[in-house]
This record gives structure tokens, C-alpha cells and sequence, in this order.
């Protein structure tokens, strides 16, 4: 029961992000808040040990903190910034690790989509204002897409993941 809840906290808010960053080049605060809000409420019923949860708040600060430098950088937009730092909550180390290995390669492959897109598309096929503000502006990119790709590939093997399916 554990692991359907996860899937549609977590699932349901990384696929929600992504498709808003994709049609608005925004993610709502409350996405993020869900994600926080749906990690202490599965911690209890999910315990390993203080330790590990400590781990998971270690990550989750020091992931807000990294974003937030970011943000002020403007290397990464605030939704962007809080949505890392939400989604790297439900994280411990080694999760994070391969949540940022899926995570820049998806950036990558975004970048370059969009790099090609924004050159080669005729202005003509965007046929939307979504379509329009992705491909026309050049200064912004819909990173909430690679951080759910990330974030949803790394999921099942994460920590918090494998313990509820394996108790449970």
C-alpha cells in the first residue's frame, strides 16, 4: 500500500512539474510543498532509523541550499530551485547521486533539443503559445522535465523506495 502512495505523491507531483514547466516555463509552489508534506508523511510508516532520516533532512538542506545559490546565479529558475530541493528530500547519498546522473543527462538531451528546435524549427509549426515561448525564447529552458525524468528514474531504486517495497 506503501509504494502505491509513493508513486502517486511522488509520480503525480514529478509528472504534474514537469508539465507545467513545459506549458508555462513555471512549477507551482504547491508541488513542492506536496513532495515535502508527502515525505513526512510516509517517514513514520517508512522508519529506518534516526540516522537515516537525519541523512534525508541532511540531503534535503543541503540540495535547497545548492538551489538556492543557483537560483541567485541564474542558472536555474525558483520553481526549479524548489522543486530539487523537494524532490532531493526523499532522497539519502547514494540516491542522490544517481538522481543528478539522471537528472544531467536528461538536461543534456533537453538542451540540445531545444538548441536544435529553436534554430531549425520554422516559426510557423508552433502553433500554440507553449510551443512558442519553449522554442522562441532562448533564455529559459524547462529544467522541471529533466528533474522529473531524473527524479523518476532514480526512484525505484532509491532507499526509501526498496525498504517500503521489501517491508511492506
Amino acid at each position: 500500500m506503501l509504494t502505491i502512495y509513493i508513486i502517486i505523491v511522488f509520480a503525480g507531483c514529478m509528472l504534474a512539474a514537469s508539465w507545467s514547466d513545459l506549458t508555462s516555463m513555471t512549477i507551482p509552489n504547491w508541488i513542492s510543498l506536496v513532495l515535502v508534506a508527502g515525505f513526512f508523511i510516509l517517514a513514520p510508516f517508512a522508519w529506518q532509523s534516526w540516522a537515516i532520516f537525519g541523512t534525508h533532512l541532511l540531503v534535503g538542506l543541503i540540495c535547497f541550499a545548492l538551489g538556492v545559490g543557483m537560483f541567485a546565479l541564474g542558472w536555474m529558475g525558483g520553481g526549479d530551485a524548489k522543486l530539487f530541493a523537494a524532490t532531493s528530500l526523499w532522497w539519502v547519498w547514494p540516491d542522490l547521486w544517481v538522481y543528478l546522473v539522471y537528472t544531467a543527462i536528461a538536461g543534456g538531451v533537453l538542451a540540445v533539443f531545444l538548441l536544435l528546435g529553436r534554430k531549425y524549427l520554422p516559426v510557423k509549426v508552433l502553433t500554440t503559445d507553449w510551443m512558442h515561448r519553449l522554442f522562441k525564447d532562448e533564455k529559459k529552458m524547462p529544467y522541471g522535465l529533466a528533474l522529473a525524468f531524473g527524479a523518476l528514474m532514480a526512484l525505484p531504486k532509491s532507499d526509501i523506495y526498496q525498504f517500503v517495497a521489501v517491508t511492506m
